[in-house]
This record gives structure tokens, sequence and C-alpha cells, in this order.
């Protein structure tokens, strides 16, 4: 059985998927956090019938939510986890002119990319692993690191994200866990605008999950005619090397992000 344990934030998405995935693989132990508690128990099912030999476990926690991120540290607390890597895969994305976004929706983008996963980190701290390996992940994007029309809120939220990581505030975290081998990961969620062809009419549905205090959320739909077919996809740049520093892979990551989108355009 496997002495390594880790926790992901934002394990029912597709990365968060393919993260436990890779970790299961590996015969890394798995906490699985998610806000979807139905989502959770079918994915912790479906992981413990391919890896019975494995720890698996899963706690709701929805970041939004000042009482559910304050049960999810303490059921670490209270289970005795000991963990070794803890990876904030938690995000949210508007696609939006700028001029077009409400106060609420960047503060909220703001809150759930940065703020909500460096408090979590704080109190993460203090329950991480004492002996190597013991590494703290917060996915990135590309957008954190160049700007992007139509992503301007998107774009602070993950530049101040890559900023806390590889700040002071992470460094003397990295020191105390004896963190040596250091892995860099840049994700960009690309949306491509086709204009549409003569006399084809385009049909494009918005939709938002808006929460109201502590009452609940008010769902709200709209559809709009518009000369844009638009797709989206998401692409990863990955470097590792022992004790590198940011600025060194940075190169490295934008090289391997410019060759993805070659392939894609």
């Amino acid at each position: 059985m496997s002495n390594l344990t880790a926790v992901i934030v934002g394990a029912t998405g597709g990365i968060g998927k393919a993260i436990v995935e890779n970790l299961c693989k590996n015969n890394v132990n798995v906490v699985l956090v998610a806000r979807n508690a139905e989502a959770l128990q079918a994915m912790q099912a479906e992981l413990k019938r391919q890896y019975p030999q494995l720890q698996l476990q899963s706690l709701c926690c929805d970041l939004s939510d000042a009482e559910s991120r304050e049960q999810f540290i303490q059921a670490l607390s209270q289970q005795n986890i000991r963990i070794n890597y803890y990876i904030n895969n938690a995000g949210v994305n508007d696609f939006s002119l700028f001029s077009h976004q409400s106060g609420e929706a960047i503060e909220q983008m703001m809150l759930i990319n940065v703020v909500y996963p460096l408090q979590l980190i704080q109190q993460i701290i203090p329950l991480m692993s004492k002996t190597a390996p013991s590494q703290i992940i917060n996915m990135g994007s590309t957008f954190g690191s160049i700007g992007y029309p139509g992503y301007v809120s998107y774009c602070a939220s993950k530049f101040a994200l890559r900023g806390a990581t590889v700040g002071g505030a992470l460094i003397g975290l990295a020191a105390d866990a004896l963190v040596k081998d250091v892995h860099y990961s840049i994700i960009t969620d690309l949306q491509i605008s086709e204009r549409a062809k003569k006399g084809v009419v385009v049909l494009e549905e918005n939709k938002a999950s808006l929460k109201q205090g502590n009452s609940g959320y008010k769902n709200v739909s709209s559809t709009e005619e518009t000369e844009w077919k638009r797709y989206q996809t998401r692409i990863l740049s990955t470097a590792n090397q022992v004790n590198m520093e940011y600025a060194e892979a940075e190169p490295e990551l934008i090289k391997g992000l410019m060759r993805l989108i070659s392939g894609i355009l």
C-alpha cells in the first residue's frame, strides 16, 4: 500500500480527473475534493473498483462558502490525513468583454481563483507531511503570463495566483516541506472564433449561476443571434527540473504552448 497521499481540489472536472487518474496509476492515495457530492461519490466508487489497493476518500467543499471551507479543513485535520501533495485545481472563468462584466462577476472570479485558495493553503500548511516529498501545486494558465482580450479579469486572477505561488509567501513553505523537485504547468483555456458564412444563423446561449447570500443560487440564461462560431479547448504545457526557478521554466512553457496552438489552428 502506498504511503503517499494527494489532496486534489476540483477533482471532478476534466483536468482534475486526468490528474487523479495519473496519481492512482502511480500508486498514490487520493482525497477527492469538489462541491458536487453526487459526482464525487460516483468518481470514488469507480476508482475503488479500478484501484482496490489504494486509500480513496472524498470530501465536499464549495470554495465560495466559508462554512464549507471550514468543514473541509476540519475533516482533513480530524481524520489525521498527512498530505504529501496538495493540488489546487479549482477555479472559474468568464469569457466576456471587460466593459460588459459586472462588478459581482469580477469580484467572484478573484475570490474563487485567488483569495479562497490562498486562505485554504494557509490552513493546509500545518497538515502537510513533515517528510519529503511534500508539495503544494496551484494549477495555472498561460493567461497568468500574458494578457488576452476577453479574459481581463481571468488574466488578473491567474497573474495573482502565479505571483503568490512563486513569491516569498510560498518559498518559505517550500523550504519547510523539503521541496526539491520543481514542476511547473501552464494551462490555457483557448477560445477560437470563426465568422459564419453568409446566410448562416448562429445562436449563442449564455448561462450563469449567481449566488444570493446563503439562500441559494439563481440560474440565468439567455440566447442571442451572432455572426461568430466559437469553439473552446484546453491545452497544457509542463516543465520539470530539480530546483528550477519559474523564470527558467517560462520560456519552455510558452514554446510548448505555441507548438500546441499551432497544431490546433
